[in-house]
């Protein structure tokens, strides 16, 4: 056989193993389009549903209930015209499934939250089941109103006959009760699904045995937590204790002299935040100890009254007697209707002693490191100039 034959051979099984490899992709693709085309969807006829409810993992005692924010459906219309929706849902006996819209109207393209809860009635059989919730659209076709579509989420709920039950208080510091959002949180598998939640600062609720955790809110921002464990037959009762009148931040910056370096005062920056309610009256108190000794205290500001929000402040702090060597400690304190309520942390100044002799011509008010520092520079100086002469010699 000769080489043009051999070369035209091989260069046929290179181009029919290339047609082979791309007849299989083609393949491939095609039955992952069929696959995905045929894949059971949850939306049909411009109508889809997402949301938490199908990720929950309810544990619900005979007698009880679970619903929060955190636990819904959203409907969503994907279509170009308004749909008319209808939720309903599947439940096992002696359950009941609430939802917050039954009945709704969805625009184009708009969508509908929806909050879950679940009630177990103390005749329920305990035991594992499954939970759906369904929705309906409905449109006007000019004939008359026909379904258009569905789509539906399911989820998975255990009856229990063993229960505890936690009581939930939101308090300030000095022991009052305040108004916060409450949430209740089971912990199963290290992620947290709610189980009840309130706005008036307080949950009293059955639970089946397990892990939770308790946690607090004021304008949306977290006040306390508590994580904790119940068993059958246990009765807790847990504190959510919090500062809602807080320093939300606070620096001291020393600030010098200009002529000599010597320290002229310390400015100190500092944020109030008030969380909750107006209070009559705030006093922000620094707090100064010097080498160790007794805190002396002075009033920086008076607040009256102080209004929700946050309030930026600042004072310029020097000791009445002036700096000496020796190190500051600086602490604010919050007093509330007369009563200390906050803290920041300590904030630490090291002063080191300025040289006040009058026998050195322009030395008052110099720190010796600056003396030393221009002493070595002079005596850099002199040495560079001597070895740029005897160089110039040689």
């Amino acid at each position: 056989m000769s080489n043009l034959t051999q070369r035209r051979r091989r260069i046929g099984n290179t181009l029919a193993r290339r047609s082979s490899l791309l007849l299989a992709a083609a393949l491939l693709i095609s039955s992952l389009s069929l696959t995905f085309a045929s894949s059971p969807a949850l939306a049909q006829g411009g109508i889809g549903i997402s949301g938490s409810f199908y990720q929950q993992k309810f544990q619900i005692p005979q007698g009880s209930s679970v619903g929060g924010q955190s636990i819904d459906v959203v409907v969503f219309n994907t279509g170009n015209a308004s749909l008319r929706v209808k939720m309903t849902t599947q439940v096992p006996a002696g359950v009941n499934m609430t939802l917050s819209q039954n009945d709704f109207t969805i625009k184009a393209g708009g969508q509908q939250q929806v909050l879950v809860g679940l009630e177990v009635s103390k005749s329920a059989v305990p035991g594992e089941y499954e939970v759906g919730i369904s929705a309906e659209s409905f449109a006007d076709t000019g004939a008359g109103i026909h379904l258009a579509g569905s789509a539906q989420q399911t989820a998975k709920l255990i009856v229990l006959g063993d229960s505890g039950m936690v009581s939930v208080q939101a308090k300030s510091p000095d022991g009052k009760p305040i108004t916060a959002t409450v949430r209740l949180y089971r912990i199963v598998g290290g992620q947290n699904f709610e189980v009840t939640s309130s706005e008036n600062g307080s949950v009293n609720i059955k639970v089946a045995p397990g892990n939770f955790t308790a946690v607090s809110y004021i304008g949306g921002l977290k006040v306390a937590e508590e994580p904790f464990s119940i068993a059958n037959g246990d009765s807790k009762s847990i504190i959510l204790s919090g500062a809602t009148v807080y320093f939300e931040d606070f620096g001291a910056v020393p600030n010098y002299q200009k002529d000599d370096g010597s320290l002229a005062f310390v400015k100190l920056v500092y944020t109030v935040r008030n969380l909750s309610q107006k209070v009559d009256k705030a006093e922000v108190i620094l707090t100064v100890s010097y080498n160790g000794s007794p805190p002396q205290e002075e009033l920086l500001a008076t607040l009256s009254p102080l209004e929700t929000g946050s309030a930026g402040l600042n004072y310029n702090y020097t000791p009445a007697g002036g700096w000496r060597s020796g190190t500051y400690k600086l602490k604010l304190q919050l007093n509330l209707n007369g009563k200390p309520y906050a803290y920041t942390q300590e904030q630490q100044i090291n002063v080191t002693e300025n040289i006040s002799d009058s026998s050195i011509p322009g030395s008052r008010g110099v720190s010796l490191p600056v003396i030393i520092g221009g002493a070595v520079a002079a005596v850099a100086v002199v040495v560079i100039v001597i070895t740029f002469l005897l160089r110039k010699k040689r």
